[in-house]
């Protein structure tokens, strides 16, 4: 794989530690094998758009991979982000750390409002968490997860058949789905993999 340089923010690359960089790589070459993609500049992707210009130290894009499948009929953005945090080891020690995680957008074919979609926790069942404020469409296939949406009708236009079944079936417990107007942002919290990259890409495109 003989990856250009000079399309990658060469100080962030360089940030990152061997193993991440090696990680990176593999990543790449996952995704090369399966779809056409490029590496963009953070500002020519919907991100701009979705954050509207606010910052977030603790989540930040450092790669951005443009993909378009190999058939042409699917166009949708992967992110690799640092995911900074603290731990704390004893009764005062505090050390930061940072993880890199997978995080995708993809634009839509209409306006949809806000829609949030995630899958509901065992405790959550129990407590009963959210109850009075999801929506429920009395489809028994829904009824692990949390979907609120500003507007029901647009919700429902949302929730295809095909879309109910890719956020029935995936795997991860800790997804994240949310829409804002036609722009959706789709990751889940968990460390980054060649597979988890891959699954990402995969709902992406179905998506």
């Amino acid at each position: 794989m003989e990856l250009d340089f000079r399309k990658l923010n060469a100080d962030k690359l360089f940030n990152f530690s061997k193993a991440q960089e090696q990680l990176i790589f593999e990543v790449y070459d996952g995704l090369f094998e399966r779809y056409d993609l490029s590496v963009i500049a953070i500002e020519d992707s919907p991100f701009q758009r979705w954050t509207s210009g606010e910052e977030n130290s603790l989540f930040t894009p450092e790669i951005c991979y443009l993909i378009t499948d190999r058939k042409k009929k699917n166009t949708f953005y992967l992110f690799i982000v640092s995911k900074a945090g603290t731990t704390v080891k004893g009764a005062r020690t505090i050390t930061r750390y940072d993880s890199l995680q997978v995080w995708g957008m993809k634009l839509l074919d209409g306006d949809y409002g806000f829609i949030s979609v995630n899958r509901k926790k065992w405790q959550d069942r129990i407590a009963g968490i959210f109850s009075r404020c999801y929506l429920d469409f009395k489809d028994r296939r829904l009824n692990d997860f949390y979907i609120l949406g500003s507007d029901r009708s647009k919700t429902s236009a949302f929730l295809s058949e095909t879309r109910k079944e890719m956020i029935t079936a995936f795997q991860d417990q800790d997804f994240t789905l949310q829409v804002r107007n036609n722009i959706l942002n789709f990751g889940f919290p968990e460390n980054l993999s060649v597979d988890r990259a891959l699954r990402a890409a995969a709902f992406l495109k179905g998506i």
